[in-house]
């Protein structure tokens, strides 16, 4: 395995290089695209002192800016595998054996600038009496900043350079692609892994929930966009949630062995979307997990009671046949639609989102995505610092 370091500085990293030629220019020209791979920098440091969150990224990203060239010689897919041995990923395998309780772990992913969420979310961990929670940083400056701030963090920056190999042109693609795979190394060391955005707030412990259907499925999502109609596609009448995803390491070998090849499915899946759709790049990975589960023949194995986990099997899935847990709607709580209602008792909650803004192109957020972001997560109650 050849771990490919960050060419950029850290306090002046542009993204991933555009190569000023190709199909793009017929869309672009060759003065922009050179213009927005020369402007588009993320920085650490601002007039002397540490940037606020976004600050020192491109800001404007509409869609018709930031537009994707692919890189000759470059993977198509995942750099690397999720073994929890490998230099890579060891030091997250040991760090959340350490952690977990009852064999869980929570776990979320940030960069710097998400170090003030990161920060928060681990706070509710604190107000519950739970400690088996950790931050997998995706850079050196958020692993050092966390941990000087006692804040359980494990340095995943070399993992998180090593995707400057592939064809993923921006940060927010390279990055959920990323804890997609560290969770999976997690679970193939033997541990059950929730992945967490850093903007869940956890309110209750939810481990009783998850630890319910654990003898019989391999991940576990919430579920999304309810309708009740049941397709061949979306047989329990929901679509799942990828954002939030718990997988059985903790099981048996065949278990665990199907939740990592679903994740490490899910990841390519999503890559080779993103070559598709270049210009929705920005939840790629995310249309990835979906496309495997909508491909691999799901079937709900059973009428599931009010407020309990529906299985969902799908035989035409990796590894044999992965089975999905569709957690009950009291599980999560993440408004779809903008100042949408809130339900009650969720043991996991998330702000409603900000006003819709064109974010497709976008490389990193940007300053205004975190102030919307944090004030409407203390509008809700969930902000903690």
């Amino acid at each position: 395995l050849s771990v490919v370091p960050d060419i950029y500085s850290a306090t002046s990293r542009p993204p991933s290089p555009f190569r000023c030629a190709g199909h793009c220019v017929a869309m672009f020209s060759l003065f922009t695209l050179c213009h927005l791979a020369a402007t588009s920098p993320h920085k650490t440091v601002c007039d002397g002192r540490a940037c606020r969150p976004g600050e020192g990224n491109a800001q404007g990203i509409t869609h018709g800016s930031n537009p994707y060239d692919i890189r000759g010689g470059s993977l198509k897919l995942n750099p690397h595998e999720p073994d929890p041995a490998s230099p890579l990923y060891a030091p997250l395998a040991a760090a959340a054996k350490d952690a977990a309780s009852k064999g869980l772990v929570y776990m979320c992913a940030a960069d710097y600038d998400f170090r003030e969420i990161a920060s928060n979310w681990m706070r509710a961990f604190v107000r519950l009496g739970l400690k088996n929670a950790l931050v997998y940083a995706l850079d050196a400056e958020a692993h050092a900043h966390l941990t000087a701030r006692g804040v359980r963090s494990v340095d995943g920056s070399l993992a998180m350079a090593d995707f400057n190999r592939t064809r993923l042109a921006r940060h927010i693609q390279r990055a959920e692609a990323e804890r997609h795979l560290a969770a999976a190394a997690v679970a193939a060391s033997g541990v059950d892994v929730l992945l967490m955005d850093c903007s869940h707030v956890l309110l209750r412990d939810a481990a009783p929930l998850l630890h319910e259907a654990a003898h019989s499925v391999d991940v576990s999502v919430p579920r999304g966009n309810c309708d009740g109609r049941t397709t061949p596609r979306s047989p329990a009448g929901c679509n799942p949630n990828w954002s939030l995803v718990w997988l059985r390491g903790a099981g048996s070998a065949e278990q665990r062995s199907r939740a990592v090849a679903h994740q490490v499915a899910g990841v390519r899946l999503g890559m080779v979307d993103f070559y598709l759709r270049w210009w929705n790049g920005a939840h790629c990975i995310l249309n990835g997990f979906g496309k495997l589960f909508s491909n691999s023949r799901p079937s709900l194995a059973d009428a599931p009671a009010a407020g309990s986990t529906a299985v969902v099997t799908m035989p035409g899935g990796p590894g044999g046949g992965t089975r999905v847990g569709l957690l009950p709607l009291s599980f999560f709580d993440s408004p779809l639609l903008y100042g949408q209602q809130k339900r009650s008792g969720a043991a996991i909650e998330r702000a409603a989102k900000p006003a819709q803004r064109d974010r497709l192109r976008l490389d990193r957020y940007d300053e205004q995505d975190f102030v919307e972001l944090v004030s409407a997560m203390k509008e809700n109650g969930l902000w903690f610092l």
